[in-house]
């Protein structure tokens, strides 16, 4: 019997593998408990209803993750026999947060977590990092073993780092894995800057969306949905086995900032228009936060009577682009990733089910954001 304890059950990442744990207990024979953790009710969180049905199926747990106490109780089961999986996809990966929210939210909670595993013998224990963890100073794309960058990795960053460490001393099995820019269903940050600068482009006639940075600079994308599952997939590949193990998640299409946008614009039937030499010169010596607060003037006036318009009155989905967003430092730090070596592992049985980014994925991610109100119900 598969037993599954998920920290962070009820954000982006937390709310995919959840979904693929109770898929599977759907399909399996055997009896599976799975617990999911979280700072926030289901019902709060803007999840479709099929989604939400899901956690009353679980035994969901609301609670403060930063008290030691309640994380305790988390791992408690009335058996009192330890955790096969324990999943730590709670630590915090939204951009802008201060440095005391990444301190405590990242580093102090998967310390805790990390010693809590091995208080209670835990199976195995996933450890959901970042791959902007990597230096990035070349356009090249980063495995495992690449250089850690400690010096020009934002605040967030650092502390997966830290985060890593807690996990790595934990003396139980680790898997630690490093996902590149995710997207899919509920990503409310990493590709949803650039999908509504389509939708406005579209909206006021314009069939072409204007492009910062050079065309061939990567920027390396995973879909939710195979971070959950190489999740699961490797947690029982490393069950009960010693030492940690490092993955690095990203697809095999190879992202650039030209197929990133290629696929934003296809979806909304606008053309990237990638700025001049001349442009982009200019916008090279502009510091990062300048830059942000330019482009972030320009749309979210725009994007705010696109949804008063449209009886949109409440949503989390903005244009608003972090200076720490991956895209804002993109030509000083490329984010090329590569994310081979766990579909190469043998007797891992990992697959990338979405080997590419496509406009067919991002249009399920605004498709749903139209069902559940959080943007316009216009034509995409």
């Amino acid at each position: 019997m598969p037993t599954c304890l998920v920290f962070g059950s009820a954000n982006f990442y937390g709310r995919a593998l959840t979904q693929l744990l109770c898929r599977e207990r759907q399909q399996s024979t055997d009896t599976w408990e799975i617990r999911g953790v979280d700072k926030v009710l289901p019902q709060l969180a803007s999840f479709p209803a099929d989604v939400l049905a899901l956690y009353s199926t679980i035994d969901y747990r609301m609670g403060n993750l930063r008290c030691r106490g309640f994380l305790e109780q988390a791992f408690q089961r009335d058996d009192g026999k330890p955790w096969d999986f324990v999943f730590n996809f709670a630590a915090e990966h939204k951009f802008g947060q201060s440095d005391q929210v990444y301190d405590q939210d990242v580093r102090q909670l998967s310390a805790n977590i990390a010693a809590l595993a091995s208080q209670h013998s835990v199976g195995v224990l996933v450890q959901l990092s970042t791959a902007l963890i990597f230096a990035g100073t070349s356009n090249s794309q980063c495995a495992e073993d690449s250089v850690v960058d400690g010096v020009q990795t934002t605040v967030m960053a650092k502390c997966h780092v830290d985060a890593e460490a807690s996990a790595r001393q934990a003396g139980v099995p680790v898997v630690i894995l490093r996902p590149a820019l995710c997207y899919g269903p509920g990503d409310r940050q990493n590709a949803v800057p650039m999908l509504i600068m389509a939708q406005l482009s579209k909206q006021e006639g314009d069939n072409r969306m204007p492009v910062l940075w050079d065309k061939d600079l990567r920027i390396s994308t995973v879909h939710v949905s195979d971070v959950a599952a190489a999740a699961l997939a490797s947690a029982r590949w490393h069950y009960n086995k010693p030492a940690t193990v490092v993955f690095n998640l990203a697809d095999s299409g190879d992202t650039t900032n030209a197929r990133l946008a290629q696929a934003v614009g296809g979806l909304f039937g606008v053309e990237p228009s990638f700025q001049n030499v001349a442009v982009n010169f200019i916008v090279k010596r502009l510091k990062t936060a300048e830059l942000a607060e330019e482009v972030n003037q320009s749309l979210l006036g725009p994007w705010m009577d696109l949804l008063a318009a449209n009886g949109v009155s409440n949503s989390p989905l903005s244009p608003y682009l972090d200076q720490e967003h991956p895209y804002c430092r993109l030509d000083s730090q490329p984010r090329g990733v590569d994310g081979s070596r766990i579909a190469n592992t043998s007797g891992l049985k990992f697959e990338y089910q979405y080997p590419r980014l496509s406009p067919a994925a991002l249009r399920e991610m605004v498709e749903e954001f139209q069902a559940v109100g959080l943007w316009p119900a216009i034509p995409i």
